[in-house]
């Protein structure tokens, strides 16, 4: 069988299901799993119920902009005011998603215990690689026998392109006329001597050069559109010359304005759910344009956090089970999720928003001891059905989760 397994790359891998055939008679015991109790010594099998975690992903652009070699010229002789004259860096919260999967939770492992003796009948449970109970008695539905697992977190970039412009000369061609006087007796001649060499340009001539260059594309460009030219191209080629003369232009003009890069980074931050947490802000990170996603330790920043907000449909529910009389035997337990709105904020500006069962929220009950034939929802632990073998032959349905 297969389980899917959720990444950011959209990955699937096969988990493997047990399927635990265990010998027993009509009726058996499952408990509870505490730490403070002393171990049973009786066969059996241990299952666990999930926990609910939140899953955040945060995708943040990370901007490089690397100044033009000619941007203190870009005033002078292109008119261009607002660009930049040193490099920086600067961090968009571009998108915030919430998901969640379903993990084991610690504090819902149980053990069935069967009873001694010879039994006709077997018990056989179907688990997931991590533990969690998927049926009792009843084959799973292959669809339905998955738990998302912790995604991946990854980063996708794009790399800086180089400042683009024609070789051209670093030197410029200097003429000196040098004046030597020469005395032949009482004559003084006056001889010019004229002396070359080859001087490297300054940075503002080399700006100069690229100005006169795009001011030269501008008008072939400008010759092209107006019908001036003395050659009748034809529409495809005078398409194709009119793009690369832009595009030449532009790398032309960014020797002034500077290059951006811009590279995509994803952050994934997993949260499990309290029942303590209540409708409180637990803060996550804080972010700031300047350094991006930051600890919530840090001074800079706004701080970005998590709610829930619980609509306690389970809470008569759990005072009814409150005021049960305690049992030493019990049947499968599973859990009745209850719905929680979670948000997301920036400050007191709200950035994402998913309503979705909360295991943990709910209820956790059993079913009576009787051996039956039960499926569960494993990202949640609520039933999805479930029949109970009697003496007057009942059998009933589990709620079902839409």
């Amino acid at each position: 069988m297969k389980m899917k397994f959720s990444t950011i790359n959209k990955l699937s891998v096969i988990a493997v299901i047990a399927i635990i055939f265990l010998s027993s008679c009509s009726k058996f015991n499952v408990i509870k799993v505490k730490h403070y109790e002393k171990p049973v010594n009786e066969a059996g099998i241990y299952y666990a119920l999930p926990q609910t975690v939140v899953s955040i992903e945060v995708k943040v652009k990370k901007n490089d902009l690397v100044k033009g070699p000619y941007a203190a010229f870009a005033s002078k002789y292109l008119g261009l005011n607002n660009v930049a004259i040193a490099n920086s860096t600067t961090y968009e919260l571009a998108e915030i998603k919430v998901t969640n999967f379903a993990e084991p939770d610690s504090s819902q492992f149980y053990l069935v215990k069967l009873g001694k003796g010879h039994c006709k009948n077997s018990t056989f449970l179907a688990l997931n690689e991590a533990g969690l109970i998927l049926s009792a008695n009843e084959f799973p539905e292959s669809n339905e026998n998955s738990a998302d697992i912790k995604p991946n977190s990854e980063s996708f970039n794009s790399s800086f392109g180089n400042f683009s412009y024609f070789a051209d000369a670093n030197t410029f061609e200097k003429i000196d006329t040098i004046i030597e006087n020469v005395n032949l007796d009482t004559v003084s001649i006056a001889k010019q001597v004229l002396v070359k060499s080859l001087v490297e340009k300054s940075m503002e001539q080399k700006a100069k050069d690229a100005v006169d260059f795009i001011m030269r594309v501008k008008e072939n460009k400008f010759n092209l559109l107006s019908g001036t030219s003395e050659v009748n191209y034809e529409k495809s080629t005078l398409t194709y010359m009119i793009q690369e003369l832009e595009k030449l232009e532009s790398d032309y003009m960014k020797l002034f304005t500077g290059l951006t890069s811009t590279k995509t980074i994803k952050y994934r931050f997993n949260y499990i759910p309290q029942l303590s947490n209540g409708s409180n802000l637990i803060p996550l990170f804080k972010f700031s344009e300047k350094d991006g996603i930051m600890d919530t330790s840090s001074s800079d920043g706004d701080l970005i956090t998590i709610s829930f907000e619980r609509n306690f449909a389970t809470g008569q529910l759990a005072n009814f089970e409150n005021r049960k009389e305690n049992s030493n035997k019990h049947g499968f337990y599973y859990r009745i999720p209850e719905n929680a709105i979670v948000k997301i904020k920036e400050s007191n500006i709200l950035k994402a928003e998913a309503s979705f069962p909360i295991s943990q929220f709910g209820v956790v009950t059993s079913l009576p001891t009787q051996k039956s034939k039960v499926q569960f929802y494993p990202n949640s632990g609520a039933l999805k059905t479930v029949g109970i073998n009697r003496e007057g032959h009942f059998k009933g349905h589990g709620r079902r989760r839409h």
